[in-house]
């Protein structure tokens, strides 16, 4: 009789943890829409995004193609070298003064400040010309841009001002910088300023196209004034049951499988019918959409791009709670129950 009663009180426990467990189980996150309306939404946004990225690429390709060295102005430090093709005596290679001013042979201090290569090669020939040569020609090439400085900030592992000493491109300033940090995003966005018209005008290059593909076309040139501003990656946060909750970076076009992956996979009691992803609205709501694990991983279904913000929530199956753990273990004349929980 007392082996039925120990019997008993097992069977009843049992029922117990497994109603206990059902219930810890229970759905964190209600779905608010299903999978492909989901996707129709968000793959509208991403067409109309991709609109607006073909225009920057289009501006771009504009700001790319026109800096020459003619666009630079001279200033204070820099190194320029004048040739007089009609005679060598007086070629020079001399620093513009604090003043603006350029010391040459025969005509003394010439004022060059603010001025192109173009614009002082034609102001040096009127001068020549005046006094000393019938019809000069003469070239002025910029050695050093050193007036000029650039400003990088954001997620550089060396933000600050440097000097602008020769013609540079986007890779050349970011390794002056000692390169991206971890938290970088995947965009960089440079700030021009015309100095004539004082416009600003401000460019987004595709670090991911440039540096992880090599696409050399975005590679574009940097002038003295630049400003160029590396923003932090956008986050999402993965939770439940994942072996490494926690916040990480969005990579370009991350998905939902990645970010589970870089929280170490799904535990072994995660219910991977429910995967659950949560994006924040403009309007301060938010969609909860229903994922099935194993077909996304089978590509059945899309793998979802995340955005900044994103919660990635792995739901736990009851099921595999209980199976999870180490079990139950009858105690001393079948008087005792205990159930662990799993931690794998």
């Amino acid at each position: 009789m007392p082996c039925h009663k120990s019997v008993f009180f097992v069977f009843s426990a049992l029922i117990l943890c497994l109603g206990l467990l059902s219930g810890c189980a229970s759905e964190k996150f209600k779905t608010t829409t299903n999978l492909a309306d989901f996707e129709q939404h968000y793959t509208q946004l991403a067409h109309e995004k991709a609109k607006s990225n073909a225009m920057d690429q289009k501006i771009f390709a504009n700001a790319a193609a026109a800096p020459d060295a003619g666009d630079y102005l001279l200033g204070p430090g820099d190194l320029i070298t004048v040739t007089v093709f009609e005679t060598s005596d007086l070629n020079a290679e001399v620093r513009v003064s604090s003043r603006g001013t350029v010391s040459l042979p025969m005509l003394g201090n010439v004022d060059v400040y603010d001025l192109t290569a173009a614009e002082a090669e034609k102001k040096i020939e009127d001068l020549l010309r005046k006094d000393y040569l019938r019809d000069p020609h003469v070239t002025v090439f910029i050695k050093e841009h050193v007036s000029k400085q650039i400003t990088l900030v954001g997620e550089v592992k060396n933000p600050g001002t440097y000097d602008y000493v020769a013609r540079r491109s986007l890779l050349d300033v970011l390794a002056i910088a000692d390169g991206l940090t971890t938290d970088a995003g995947s965009y960089a966005y440079i700030t021009r300023t015309n100095k004539r018209t004082n416009q600003r005008q401000t460019y987004r290059v595709d670090l991911d196209e440039l540096i992880s593909k090599g696409n050399m076309e975005v590679n574009m040139p940097i002038l003295g004034g630049d400003v160029i501003f590396v923003p932090e990656a956008g986050h999402c946060f993965v939770d439940g049951a994942v072996r490494k909750p926690g916040i990480y970076p969005i990579k370009s076009n991350m998905t939902v499988t990645e970010a589970i992956a870089l929280a170490g996979g799904l535990r072994s009691y995660a219910d991977d019918d429910q995967i659950k992803l949560i994006r924040l609205k403009k309007d301060g709501t938010r969609d909860v959409v229903s994922i099935n694990y194993s077909k996304l991983q089978s590509g059945k279904i899309s793998n979802l791009l995340l955005q900044d913000h994103d919660i990635i929530f792995a739901e736990s199956s009851g099921l595999g709670l209980f199976s999870s753990g180490s079990g139950f273990s009858i105690g001393f004349m079948g008087t005792g129950v205990n159930y662990h929980a799993p931690d794998q």
